[in-house]
């Protein structure tokens, strides 16, 4: 950047660039800060704070889809824009602009990198089969921890019988696990009904949230689901002033892809087992 160029000032709340919109340029914090958040059925989702000298809204330049986030001034806040033409003059004058660039590109990549690599172990942990339909669900959350930190965890199962959602596994803060919902019931019940997955960051503003032992403050509720039915919910769930992000939510559906297939594996062999109990029964009885 040329030195002394500077940017326009954004007035605290003010849109810097808007979801959805088409992108010609990229932009770098000259000073103050800037919320990114993104669209969801929960309402906005706030994915990072960014500071003097970050960039953001780079792959505009490059891949020339819609801005996939909402950019928005905290404070008031001075922001350099940077169109095509523009930035290659800039790295001309300034190349430090752009390792800038590849040192924010490398972050995400190896974020996703991380994840996937998070993922690839899950996978083969998901395949196993259990014998018991709990120690599925204890197996399942365990790996989900390792995916995404949370404070409280849980696996709500879905019994046809009853037609509710009940806890079979869980960590965290000493809580109800008798605790059920029934479908459409709650954020749990309404995330199993409509098979999409959840991020809510202030369960307070949510009228679907049920209370229960702990005060919480942010959930992830991801459907764990198979080709035809609804299988049941993982919840994570945070008490602190800590958000879930974006990833968060992407990394833990993508997971719960294999999750669903073990559980399915569990509850297949259960009801062989029971199948298999049940003639033995009565094959005893008919020698006796």
């Amino acid at each position: 950047m040329k030195e002394g160029e500077l940017g326009r000032v954004y007035a605290n709340g003010e849109a810097i660039c808007i979801e959805g919109e088409k992108g010609e340029v990229m932009y770098v914090i000259q000073s103050g800060k800037v919320k990114i958040t993104k669209h969801a059925h929960a309402g906005e989702l706030t994915l990072a704070t960014l500071e003097n000298g970050d960039i953001f809204g780079e792959m505009s330049l490059f891949d020339k889809l819609p801005r996939s986030e909402t950019a928005t001034a905290l404070g008031e806040a001075r922001v350099l824009s940077i169109d095509k033409k523009k930035l290659f003059t800039t790295i001309c004058e300034d190349p430090t602009l752009v390792f800038k660039i590849l040192e924010t590109m490398s972050k995400r990549i190896r974020m996703l990198d991380e994840n996937i690599t998070s993922l690839s172990e899950a996978k083969a942990e998901m395949l196993k089969i259990f014998f018991s339909l709990d120690d599925t669900c204890q197996m399942i959350l365990n790996e989900a921890k390792n995916i995404v930190k949370a404070e409280n965890g849980s696996i709500m199962i879905y019994d046809e019988k009853n037609n509710s959602l009940s806890i079979r596994a869980a960590f965290g803060t000493e809580s109800d696990k008798k605790l059920t919902f029934a479908v459409g019931e709650g954020i749990a019940g309404d995330v199993l009904k409509s098979g999409r997955a959840e991020l809510v960051n202030n369960v307070a503003i949510d009228h679907r949230f049920k209370p229960g032992d702990i005060q919480l403050r942010s959930i992830l509720c991801i459907p764990i689901k198979c080709s035809v039915d609804h299988l049941g919910v993982i919840n994570m769930s945070l008490t602190s002033d800590r958000l879930f992000t974006i990833e968060d939510l992407k990394a833990l559906s993508s997971f719960a892809l294999y999750a669903s297939m073990a559980i399915e594996n569990a509850k297949i062999f259960l009801n062989i087992r029971n199948a298999t109990d049940k003639l033995l029964m009565h094959a005893t009885l008919l020698n006796m």
